[in-house]
């Protein structure tokens, strides 16, 4: 057989194919047995060629072992096939029963009462019970356990309608039929008749009873309330009507689960309008955590409040990978694992295959619950491997490289302890192989790049040759070797000892090198002098050739004119000055504004000439993995996650840090952008800019320690010093979590910010994405610009897909969302920006309209920025300056430093 069929799981009702081929393929005629005994006819079932179908699956009919018969039909030779099983997956109805008391009537105030909830079906099955429609929760007591709902001292408002739903692989179990929980009180109506559904014919009548005891009124509802349910990402949208006057005299509050609903996901999370009695509760990206109770509160001014029937919220999780799968490097011979873990509204099901491959794996390989544990790494286990992930809801699927590398391993270790003689040549041995083949790197006592002397020479072999030893030369060395697999290091020291003859000859090559460094100082000191004569030299021969011309051309004059020839010469020298210095000040003027210039070359010229340099350093910014603390997650941007978490530095001393990680280190675009924020803070020093720590390259994923503050970003301090003034007379204002900024000191801290800018800009760096959300701020009132970028969590409705890249749409000008024209005068008006959002306690730029609303009016150019009231008229007008849509009429850094330098004096006078 080249097919067989193969396992199955199905739900019942469902259609399922079993393959079957046979080779060769000519001449061959199929049948199917179940059981031993031929497949017997039926609608449910048909034959196409070697595959048979089912059409509706039914777990008692399709209950056995499927067997192909191959026959050929010019010689009756047959072949069977291996027999294949259908896992049929189903679910009964579900139906209350009465567990305790046994009978109805039992059931009185403060007993106990216990319902169960009576399904059959395959395999494991979750519970949920309701209460007239709505899901009952667990309380003191409501107990829950599995199929059974226990009720404790039942009280008269426990009566109502109860149904339980039971789910697994194969759904929902359907409802047809409610118990009625009767619980009779003295002060409450009991129900006598409790209505049923009814089937009737269409123009028939339809009687429905509904009996009350002690009723002062009864009754009816022909439309229930309108629950929702949607999947997780999704966008939905609650309704809530009511008759009255226009705000402000009549306003309303959404209730979740009893509980006003407050603005804690910021202005995009979810957002509320009112349309002439219309209100809507709109959320863009619904999450797990919105499911609920929902209802709306109205207020009149003088009347009581009046609240709206709920409405129920279900947020059905979305099938996703926790966490996605990443490439691998597994070393040839060794014992690993390769996780897959997926979740999803039901428990999905996991598996691995191999590109280019069988499904089944070789016998070292097992797949276990989505985890492949390989026993012993073989060099033909790398390739291309997809993890699919399935349950009800579809399936997923993620592909992974994996690549079989040998860890570096020693063939010829240096001899430890080397003897070596003052001023002779010595020989530290070290060959490594592996594969890759590793690259061999010497130190000394632990420091790196202390070697560079030209007495040191690493063979091709990786030995070090020391051309001659001194007696500073001993000490402790280090030979490393690494590759993708790893790394492995061994040390020796090296004992030097003092050769009887070699101080002379050390004093004398020093005498021979102090006369060697004074023929340099002077024939140095005698070229410079050379030089000064030289333009001296010329500078007097062109005056006096420039006299010359003057002298011959005033001769030519005429005798009137000769008589003021002084005065026409005092002219002519005075007017030739200033030429001169016009010209000169022209040159000045348009050499300034070429160095000024802030186009495209400059975010161009930053990442060729700085990233240059930058890519031979990353030796030098090395950090060891193994001095971070524990990761606490901050969000997630294009590269990977970012952590916060503690980092020791020299001994017991912790410095609070920020690491991101860089997830694919194959993904030329996100290591051609990581590389390019590494380049912005490598090297640069200033108060106002965060600092590199330190590169983690040791193994993926690549981590970027930068300098954290006390306080985290600023984007979240900011919203955190709001206060939430609620309008209603029984609540009082809530003190902010954060101390709410002065107006002195909103300008402090946009110095700050303006001079950290100015550093980059006089760097010739562009950050490109300037923002609350990506810069830093201390508990004394100090900002850092920073660069987290959490463009993915949780700040990923501040940023925009345009044109296939992810950009801070509202915080960018014309030229860099249109023309892709990112310079310092864009980062000026990213910067006017940052100023808004410190007066507007972190509110979203235009919250009030949606992105292609901001992107159509950028393009018109008709998109206002409004300064804040609260700023000082002077901030106001700079402001507006850095808003200009021509980028030329933005000031640069250095005016926007002074402006507000200027502002700040004036405010502390």
């Amino acid at each position: 057989f080249s097919v067989s069929p193969a396992e199955h799981s199905v739900v019942e009702g469902r259609p399922v194919r079993l393959r079957c081929e046979a080779q060769p393929s000519s001449h061959i005629k199929y049948s199917w047995k179940i059981d031993g005994q031929p497949l017997a006819p039926s609608p449910r079932r048909h034959q196409v060629e070697g595959d048979l179908y089912i059409t509706r699956v039914n777990r008692i009919l399709d209950s056995g072992k499927f067997v192909c018969v191959a026959t050929h039909e010019e010689t009756g030779y047959s072949i069977e096939s291996s027999p294949a099983n259908i896992d049929v997956q189903w679910i009964s109805e579900a139906i209350v029963q009465l567990q305790q008391p046994k009978l109805p009537s039992a059931i009185l105030v403060d007993n106990e009462v216990e319902l169960r909830c009576h399904v059959d079906g395959s395999g494991d099955m979750k519970y949920e019970w309701f209460k007239n429609t709505v899901s009952v929760a667990k309380s003191d007591r409501v107990e829950i356990k599995k199929k059974k709902l226990h009720i404790h001292r039942v009280v008269p408002e426990d009566s109502g309608m109860y149904t339980c739903v039971a789910k697994n692989e194969a759904g929902a179990s359907p409802v047809t039929d409610s118990y009625p929980l009767i619980v009779s009180g003295n002060e409450t109506v009991t129900i006598k008749d409790v209505p049923r559904n009814l089937i009737t014919k269409r123009g028939e009548p339809a009687v429905l009873h509904c009996v009350f005891e002690n009723a002062d009124e009864i009754q009816w509802f022909f439309k229930e309330i309108e629950s929702l349910s949607v999947m997780e990402g999704d966008s939905v949208t609650l309704t809530c009507s009511y008759s009255g006057m226009e705000p402000p005299v009549t306003h309303v509050h959404w209730l979740k689960d009893g509980a006003q609903l407050r603005e804690s996901g910021g202005p995009t999370r979810y957002r509320v309008t009112d349309n002439h009695g219309n209100v809507t509760l709109h959320f863009k990206s619904v999450d797990l955590s919105d499911k609920g109770h929902y209802m709306c509160q109205v207020f009149t001014t003088g009347f009581p409040s009046l609240f709206s029937d709920p409405a129920v919220l279900t947020v059905e999780e979305k099938l996703k990978f926790s966490p996605q799968p990443v490439n691998k490097r597994l070393e040839l011979g060794s014992t690993a694992k390769v996780s897959c873990k997926a979740q999803g509204a039901t428990n999905p099901t996991v598996k691995w295959i191999k590109e280019g491959e069988d499904e089944e794996f070789p016998k070292h390989v097992q797949d276990i619950n989505g985890t492949l544990h390989f026993n012993g790494v073989l060099e033909e286990d790398k390739g291309r491997y997809t993890c699919i992930a399935s349950n009800a809801q579809g399936s997923i699927n993620h592909t992974i490289s994996i690549d079989v590398v040998i860890a570096p391993k020693f063939t010829v270790q240096p001899q430890n302890p080397t003897e070596a003689i003052e001023g002779y040549p010595v020989m530290l041995h070290c060959a490594a192989e592996g594969d890759p083949k590793p690259t061999i790197q010497w130190d000394k006592d632990s420091r790196m790049n202390n070697l560079d002397n030209p007495r040191f020479e690493v063979l091709s072999n990786g030995s070090l040759y020391i051309k001659e030893v001194y007696l500073s030369d001993e000490g402790k060395y280090g030979c490393t070797a690494g590759n993708s697999g790893g790394l492995k290091r061994e040390e020796v020291q090296l004992n030097v000892k003092a050769g009887d003859n070699y101080r002379a000859d050390m004093d004398l090559e020093a005498s021979d090198d102090g006369m060697m460094m004074t023929k340099t100082v002077t024939i140095t000191l005698s070229a410079a002098a050379g030089y000064m004569v030289l333009v001296v030299g010329l500078m007097l021969y062109c005056r006096y050739r420039r006299r010359r011309r003057k002298q011959q051309y005033l001769q030519e004059q005429t005798e009137e004119k000769l008589e003021n020839g002084d005065v026409q010469e005092e002219q002519t020298e005075l007017k030739e000055t200033g030429n001169k210095v016009n010209s000169t000040n022209k040159k000045k003027e348009n050499r300034d504004s070429h160095n000024k210039s802030d186009g495209a070359e400059t975010a161009h010229s930053q990442s060729s000439n700085q990233s240059k340099k930058s890519k031979s350093n990353y030796d030098k910014i090395a950090a060891s993995r193994s001095n971070l603390k524990e990761l606490k997650p901050l969000g997630r941007g294009e590269f990977g996650e970012i952590y916060s978490t503690k980092y020791q530095i020299d001994g017991d001393k912790e410095s609070l840090v920020m690491v991101k990680s860089l997830i694919n280190t194959k993904d030329e675009i996100a290591l051609q952008e990581f590389k390019r924020h590494l380049d912005l803070v490598h090297k640069l020093n200033h108060e106002n800019v965060v600092k590199l720590i330190g590169l983690c390259r040791e193994e993926e994923p690549d981590y970027m320690i930068l300098e954290y503050t006390d306080w985290g970003d600023l984007k979240q301090f900011l919203i955190a010093s709001r206060k939430d003034n609620n309008s209603s007379p029984t609540h009082e204002s809530k003190v902010p979590r954060a101390p709410q900024l002065s107006v002195a000191q909103i300008l402090s801290l946009s110095n700050q910010a303006a001079k950290g800018l100015k550093h980059l800009a006089d760097n010739r760096l562009v950050h490109k994405d300037i923002a609350a959300r990506n810069c830093l701020i201390a508990s004394n009132l100090t900002i850092k610009i920073s660069l987290p970028c959490m463009t993915k969590e949780p700040y990923q409705q501040e940023y925009t897909k345009h044109r296939n890249q992810i950009i801070p749409l509202r915080w960018l000008p014309y030229e860099a969302v249109y023309e892709d024209e990112y310079s310092t005068k864009s980062d000026v008006y990213s910067f006017s920006c940052l100023v808004w959002e410190m007066f507007h306690q972190g509110e979203l730029p235009f919250n009030k309209m949606n992105d292609e609303s901001v992107l159509t009016q950028l393009k018109a150019q008709t998109l206002t920025w409004k300064p804040h009231k609260a700023a000082p008229p002077a901030l106001q007008e700079l402001q507006t300056q850095c808003w200009a849509n021509d980028p030329r009429e933005r000031p640069t850094f250095d005016e926007v430093v002074s402006k507000i330098g200027e502002i700040v004096v004036d405010s502390c006078l």
